[in-house]
């Protein structure tokens, strides 16, 4: 029987990406035309019934004046009032979509056990919703999975990304600034996070949670360095020190995902940097 799929925001740098791999799929839209604010519990439980929930819909710093009152409104009570429509609407599953919520790890690389300790309101938000996810789960007997990207990167990211502001500068020979060079993240390419998506779908649990990265990690001064050599152009760029929510590296822990659901990137970091390259008509052809 053909699945029927509700996916939350549809337009932001995810969603974007996921809805070119699911051709068919519900969106949280009125008769006229506008979004269904999902604050707005009355109109989320007249949605049509589906049978999966692909929850990437929220409020993240980088929205234009978010309050952190906003952060907090927009995310969780979006996330309790899409709970609230799984039960009304018999829904099979909900696939939430979380972030990374450990702050400054004890130790790297990080597995799903590690203790919770969000560094900042957007974090602080996820980790409620993801604690009303776990505990509908456990009284209503929802099927959820919950999925926390580390680093994303690739086609379709806004501004304000190290990745994207990179290839900003390339574009437009423009300078960046790079906050404590030798910290390291885990990066992973959308595209390898859309797949983990599309095989959630399917995968058949009670409550799992995930985190999903590459497993590998790099500072960002070592990141700036491969894409001079992969674009063949020099990067300009003001290195600054800060130790505001300072955190030297972080690198995800990915064994219970490839496990569970024999899942691994299909991009290396380098390959990933290509293919966005590629794209944009910036790979330096030797």
């Amino acid at each position: 029987m053909k699945k029927t799929i509700l996916i939350t925001g549809t337009s932001g740098f995810i969603g974007k990406n996921l809805i070119k791999k699911i051709p068919e799929y519900y969106t949280p839209i009125e008769k006229n035309g506008k979004k269904i604010d999902l604050r707005n519990r009355e109109k989320v439980l007249k949605m049509k019934k589906v049978n999966t929930v692909i929850h990437l819909a929220g409020k993240t710093p980088y929205s234009k004046k978010s309050s952190n009152n906003e952060i907090f409104e927009n995310n969780v009570l979006g996330t309790l009032n899409i709970l609230e429509y799984c039960i009304a609407r018999k829904v099979e599953k909900l696939i939430f979509v979380s972030s990374y919520i450990y702050g400054n790890p004890k130790n790297n690389p990080i597995n799903e056990n590690h203790v919770i300790q969000p560094h900042n309101t957007y974090a602080k938000s996820k980790y409620l919703s993801e604690e009303l996810c776990k505990n509908y789960a456990k009284k209503f007997g929802i099927k959820v999975i919950i999925l926390r990207p580390f680093n994303l990167f690739g086609d379709l990211q806004k501004k304000d990304f190290l990745i994207s502001n990179i290839i900003n500068s390339i574009e437009n020979n423009k300078s960046i600034k790079i906050i404590n060079k030798n910290n390291e993240r885990d990066y992973l390419l959308i595209d390898d996070f859309i797949d983990v998506i599309l095989k959630m779908i399917n995968y058949d649990c009670k409550f799992e949670i995930f985190n999903v990265g590459s497993g590998k990690s790099y500072s960002f001064n070592q990141i700036i360095q491969l894409f001079e050599i992969k674009s063949g152009k020099k990067i300009k760029r003001e290195n600054k020190i800060s130790k505001k929510n300072n955190i030297a590296k972080i690198q995800a822990d990915i064994t219970k995902i490839s496990k569970k659901i024999k899942w691994y990137p299909k991009h290396n970091f380098e390959e990933g940097i290509e293919e966005i390259l590629i794209k944009k008509k910036l790979l330096f052809k030797k």
